[in-house]
């Protein structure tokens, strides 16, 4: 399930209900798959915002409907033996001490899932909602550090999610207890994924009101995490289910060991793709220290083009990859000697030649990532031109790839309000005037659109990318 954690933190507001200032906000990103529950770590980064009336006003309606949910079910908390709840309720704990975080800081995953899968199909919906309410409290809620508006919404959101599912169980006719072989497999299978889009469908409205981004966005993007942990986790659940029936609670601990093993998997994943993005970075800043002139202006494009993408409505999906190739949009330039590179004054008609070919060889190399190679024709046509007169093909008006539009707009404002050897930095306004007058011929016009309201945006929060002397895009 997705779960929302709003940690306290110095740079936030004060909440309603809670004790103290905190930063209130879903991840950005995707949502996060945890175990038990798909856990969004809902960890408000530097600089967000206040949540809009409509996600208050969602949020605090989920969490009164769960917990009216919650207490129509406890009468029927009794009837299974206590020491046996007590016994998976301290497996869920356990399971999420040892979350993974996922990439981007966008939430964790833990094992739980099987857990509570398990208890939907051995106690029915009441037992079920009320051991992943209660299981899936992490010492953050313990500590303090979450506000209680955050963890009562979570408790009432995972056990609505739960409870619900398990009802979808029963309508599929199984019973609760030992699952029957053959004719439980299609309940069993739609109980898991509702289980699965249930907790989806109650947090993406949740994210897309925060993020003024579209819910069914958000909602597809982010079932991509889910279905692996639902895939891997939910035999194991079935399994768990089946050996507490035949031979009793502690043959559950004894199984404990494979989920332990699925999170190492769910970690070694996370770690590798880590290291990945971070040699990829560490690429570009080996390229950028070449010339100090450079430096910072990948990264700072790439938070210009995710602005862009932002404002234009983007799924999350373009918006990564827009941070990634942000990044690597002038890769090629590794490929372009160096007393070209350097160069303090103008370039002449062969050296500006051979600077039009870094975006080419930045291209081929960026189809050679797998994980990105879907937007090398960003980076290959990002000095196109909206008119047609651009390079390294002329491509003309929609043409031209939307991210290498985009990436466009961003480079060329980072880049004239960069100091250069022969030229001085423009002032952020005159940068301004300057993308407006060339909206139509250099760039798209909608593009400009979008670049210019998310420069207001971050006026207006006196927020925005640190500045200083940066590449210019040739």
């Amino acid at each position: 399930m997705t779960e929302a954690y709003h940690e306290k933190g110095p740079q936030s507001y004060h909440g309603p209900g809670s004790a103290g200032p905190y930063r209130w906000g879903f991840c950005t990103g995707r949502l996060v798959m945890s175990g038990s529950p798909v856990q969004n770590t809902l960890e408000g980064s530097k600089g967000m915002e206040k949540p809009g009336k409509a996600a208050l006003v969602y949020t605090w309606s989920i969490t009164g409907i769960g917990f009216v949910f919650l207490l129509a079910l406890l009468p029927g908390l009794f009837r299974a033996p206590l020491l046996d709840l007590a016994f998976f309720l301290c497996l869920m704990l356990l399971a999420e001490t040892l979350p993974v975080a996922l990439p981007r800081g966008d939430g964790t995953v833990s094992v739980s899932f099987a857990l509570s899968y398990a208890g939907m199909i051995l106690y029915g919906p009441a037992i079920a909602a009320w051991l992943t309410a209660l299981g899936t409290i992490r010492l953050h809620d313990l500590k303090g550090r979450v506000p209680l508006p955050a963890v009562l919404f979570n408790r009432a959101m995972l056990g609505l999610v739960a409870g619900l599912s398990a009802y979808v169980y029963l309508l599929m006719g199984a019973q609760p207890g030992m699952p029957r072989f053959p004719g439980d497999i299609v309940a069993l299978a739609v109980c898991a994924i509702a289980y699965t889009l249930i907790n989806l469908g109650l947090t993406a409205p949740f994210l897309a009101l925060q993020r003024g981004s579209s819910t069914w966005g958000v909602f597809i993007t982010n079932l991509r995490w889910l279905v692996p942990n639902l895939v891997s986790l939910a035999p194991i659940g079935l399994l768990l289910a089946i050996l507490y029936v035949r031979h009793g609670v502690f043959s559950v601990a004894f199984f404990f060991g494979p989920l332990l093993v699925a999170r190492y998997s769910f970690q070694r994943y996370i770690t590798v793709r880590d290291t990945y993005l971070e040699t990829i970075k560490a690429l570009v800043l080996a390229l950028e220290t070449k010339d100090h002139y450079t430096k910072g202006h990948s990264e700072r494009v790439s938070q210009y083009s995710l602005a862009i993408g932002k404002e234009m409505g983007l799924g999350e999906d373009q918006l990564e990859l827009l941070q990634y190739v942000g990044i690597l949009h002038d890769m090629g330039k590794i490929g372009i000697r160096d007393a070209v590179l350097k160069k303090p004054g103008i370039f002449t008609a062969g050296e500006y030649g051979e600077m039009q070919r870094h975006p080419a060889i930045g291209g081929e190399i960026i189809k050679e990532i797998k994980m990105l190679g879907q937007s090398a024709s960003w980076v290959r046509y990002h000095h196109e031109r909206f008119d047609g007169t651009g390079f390294p093909e002329g491509l003309k008006g929609e043409s031209i790839p939307l991210g290498a539009r985009i990436i466009s707009v961003a480079d060329a404002y980072d880049a004239i309000t960069s100091d250069r050897p022969y030229k001085k930095a423009l002032s952020r306004q005159e940068a301004k005037e300057e993308i407006l007058r060339s909206s139509g011929s250099q760039f798209d016009p909608a593009v400009v659109e979008a670049f210019i309201r998310s420069l207001d945006k971050q006026a207006h929060a006196s927020t925005g990318p640190s500045r200083g002397a940066v590449d210019t895009p040739c």
